[in-house]
């Protein structure tokens, strides 16, 4: 399978950026987070190889609004970034403001489409408990159009695995899924891949590599 190409790899507080990025380019992983600040020196030591170097805004708090986090996207689109994982606005998900969730989630899809950028929408899916209510926001993906929507960004909000089949009933292969929060072990990821995800993002994801590797020894 080479699960490490679906893992969005999320680094140990106990690491230097370096012994980040090293792990990254050891492992083959889909990608990692830099800031503008260590874009250029994160592309550096990843040349040559496939990993991404992706960028996150608000995360996890998901406190801005489209009009704030505008600016945040500008900076990161000027340092050269393809790819960014963002918070939807939680006050508008906890409200189940779907016409703020909308101007929000086509907002940014039009502006990174126009910069070359892949944007990734975390929803916190759990907090929508109703299926009618996930469904609506899968809806309004549909219409908006971003790259991936994410499950969530688990701080503390985990995915699940109902959640992913759900998101890609609905989504179809017009938006691509990201699974995120809580996968741990190879077998879990291998779950969610199967379910549909495209990508799942891991801080275990050194953990999930090495099981797959010994699942296939």
């Amino acid at each position: 399978m080479g699960i490490n190409s679906y893992i969005d790899y999320i680094d140990d507080p106990n690491d230097t950026l370096d012994e980040y990025l090293e792990k990254a380019r050891r492992y083959g992983f889909r990608c990692v987070f830099a800031d503008p600040e260590t874009y250029e020196h994160a592309c550096e030591v990843l040349a040559g190889t496939d990993v991404i170097v992706a960028g996150a805004i608000d995360f996890p708090e998901g406190a801005l609004t489209l009009e704030e986090e505008l600016p945040e996207f500008e900076r990161y689109a000027q340092a050269g970034f393809t790819e960014i994982d963002y918070v939807l606005n939680q006050r508008a998900v906890d409200e189940r403001d779907f016409d703020a969730i909308e101007h929000e989630m086509r907002g940014v899809a039009e502006f990174c489409r126009a910069h070359g950028m892949r944007d990734k929408v975390i929803v916190e899916m759990p907090k929508l408990e109703s299926e009618a209510d996930k469904r609506r926001v899968c809806e309004i993906a549909l219409k908006a159009r971003p790259a991936f929507l994410k499950t969530s960004s688990g701080r503390p909000y985990q995915a699940t695995l109902d959640d992913v089949r759900l998101m890609v009933e609905v989504l179809g292969d017009k938006v691509q899924v990201k699974a995120a929060g809580g996968i741990r072990t190879y077998e879990q990821a291998k779950a969610f891949i199967e379910a549909g995800a495209s990508a799942l993002g891991a801080t275990a994801g050194i953990a999930i590599v090495e099981g797959e590797r010994a699942a296939e020894a």
